[in-house]
């Protein structure tokens, strides 16, 4: 503790080092990137602040744009260009209520790159031909990423089972080489990276670089309250599981009394909950009643939900921001990657981003060196 009070959260600067060699990948080159280094979207965590060092560092950030209403995310992509000069992207949530004119003020914003996720991407795809923006696919299955392709995806973002958030089935270790070796455009990794030895590994898998959401959300210029950081540093990589009680599909979150009162009760969101939630989800959204019913209706077909289930994503959400905006880390929800048990410090993003390529640089050369001559 500190004479104020203040928890004291670690930071680590033994490892900082002067910028090494730009790491050239496909993803970089596509990019206009140093490092194939990129910030996983996720609510609440990419803000501008936070997306503008990433990219500042030479890495790629991405702006989260699921729980804000069109004109934010405009105001939010501005802020990030008086941040930086660097490329940076945003995220888009297909179907959710008011994704639409989300899209609108992303093409007009001609932001960098889009990252699509739910569902089939080629409706942005055909809006964006000829304007010089990139889309990447967020995926879970081969055949989702097979499609993306067929359809002109510019990059992959491959999410396996341990990553934080929404999840599937499948470890990034086994779905990673199975879609880079299924398609032909450069593929990034996403779920259990948080240091150079996984960039080296996502490379070795046949990746052309890896997202992070868990890593990025524990820096000095991540939003999110210094009692939530504690919490990601305290936690171990059997702290985490994953539920569909809290939005009705499965989320990876840390573990604490809420998600512990669900698991033992075996019990969900409360109708209380879950309407007080929609209502609270389509103030921030700033949608009409009409077209949060057609986005919820949408993602209802799409994951063949029940009604039940749309109600756990509104009151999901405002769960959500109760730990990552409020700073409540036993009634919130904090979602998180299992490698959340190998954070132990909370550098800046530069000296984060510069510690993941010197420590990719040193492993490339003791692989090398391990190999003994014939």
């Amino acid at each position: 503790m500190t004479e104020s009070g203040e928890t004291k959260i670690p930071t680590n600067h033994s490892e900082a080092a002067k910028k090494p060699f730009r790491m050239r990948t496909r993803i970089t080159e596509l990019l206009g990137i140093r490092y194939p280094i990129i910030q996983a979207p996720a609510n609440f965590v990419g803000v501008p602040r936070l997306v503008a060092a990433v990219s500042n560092a030479g890495g790629f950030g991405i702006l989260a744009s699921g729980r804000l209403a069109a004109e934010e995310i405009r105001d939010d992509i501005r802020a990030i260009r008086q941040l930086t000069d660097k490329p940076f992207g945003v995220n888009l949530i297909f179907g959710s209520p008011g994704y639409e004119k989300l899209a609108e003020v992303f093409l007009e914003e001609k932001v960098p790159l889009i990252c699509h996720s739910r569902g089939n991407p080629k409706w942005l795809i055909d809006l964006t031909t000829g304007l010089n923006m990139k889309i990447m696919a967020m995926v879970g299955t081969v055949r989702h990423a097979v499609r993306a392709e067929q359809d002109g995806a510019d990059a992959i973002m491959v999410q396996g089972e341990e990553a934080g958030g929404h999840v599937g089935y499948v470890s990034t270790i086994v779905l990673l080489p199975l879609i880079a070796s299924k398609v032909r455009i450069p593929v990034v990794g996403a779920g259990g990276f948080c240091d150079g030895a996984g960039l080296v590994a996502a490379l070795a898998l046949g990746a052309e670089g890896i997202a992070m959401g868990t890593r990025f959300a524990v820096t000095q210029e991540s939003p999110l309250p210094i009692s939530v950081k504690q919490r990601y540093l305290e936690c171990s990589e059997n702290d985490t599981l994953v539920t569909p009680a809290i939005t009705g599909t499965r989320l990876r979150v840390i573990s604490n009394k809420f998600t512990q009162m669900l698991e033992e009760s075996k019990t969900s969101l409360s109708w209380k909950e879950k309407i007080s939630g929609a209502l609270e989800t389509r103030r921030m959204l700033g949608v009409s009643w009409w077209r949060f019913l057609l986005g919820g209706w949408s993602m209802r077909k799409q994951y063949e939900a029940s009604i039940s289930e749309l109600g756990h994503l509104a009151a999901g959400g405002v769960r959500i921001r109760k730990a990552m905006v409020e700073g409540d880390a036993d009634s919130g929800v904090m979602p998180s990657g299992q490698v959340c048990g190998r954070i132990d410090d909370v550098p800046s993003v530069e000296e984060l981003v510069e510690r993941i390529a010197s420590q990719a640089q040193g492993i490339i050369d003791s692989v090398r060196d391990k190999i003994l001559p014939q």
